[in-house]
């Protein structure tokens, strides 16, 4: 790796670790993920030089990490709840996944995406897992990314927003 990759690679970290906190501390919706993508997309976009691939055993030890963190939040408590909630959970993502389709359709005839990289795209879901399984289906991550950030941001700016105008509503009517 040559020294201009490590420092790239450094800006890109920075950036990203700067992005995340300003997130943080603005107390934006999932403001560590979103801030720390900005930070990075705006460090790739005057950096000069490539940003060497970050190794997969290290994609996996985040990985791995995430999933302790969302596992700790379950409470045995709450375990008779998800066969209840399973039933709903599944509608929501049958849903989902006939609105991804229609998405997928519609990003591939706009766009001109392939179908895989257009159903990945337009798949609603956590955008850090699309990526991780656009990796594992080797399609172009830097459009699924892409896609995803923008419903994502979308979604934040445009949902928050909504639910809090609903539940003013739902309370005053209460």
């Amino acid at each position: 790796m040559s020294a201009e990759q490590i420092l790239s690679a450094v800006g890109v970290v920075g950036a990203g670790v700067a992005g995340g906190l300003l997130g943080i501390r603005l107390r934006l919706p999932a403001g560590a993920l979103l801030g720390g993508l900005v930070g990075s997309l705006l460090a790739l976009s005057v950096l000069p030089g490539a940003v060497p691939a970050v190794d997969p055993s290290v994609r996996r030890w985040l990985q791995i990490a995430v999933g302790i963190t969302l596992g700790s939040r379950v409470r045995p408590d709450t375990l008779p709840n998800v066969r209840r909630a399973s039933r709903a959970a599944f509608l929501v993502v049958l849903a989902a996944l006939l609105g991804a389709l229609g998405g997928a359709w519609l990003v591939q005839r706009a766009a001109g995406l392939e179908w895989g990289t257009a159903l990945l795209a337009a798949t609603p879901g956590g955008m850090p897992e699309m990526v991780l399984i656009a990796l594992a289906l080797d399609r172009p991550v830097d459009v699924v990314t892409t896609v995803q950030l923008v419903r994502v941001v979308v979604t934040l700016l445009i949902t928050l927003p909504l639910i809090r105008l609903w539940l003013r509503r739902w309370e005053a009517q209460a």
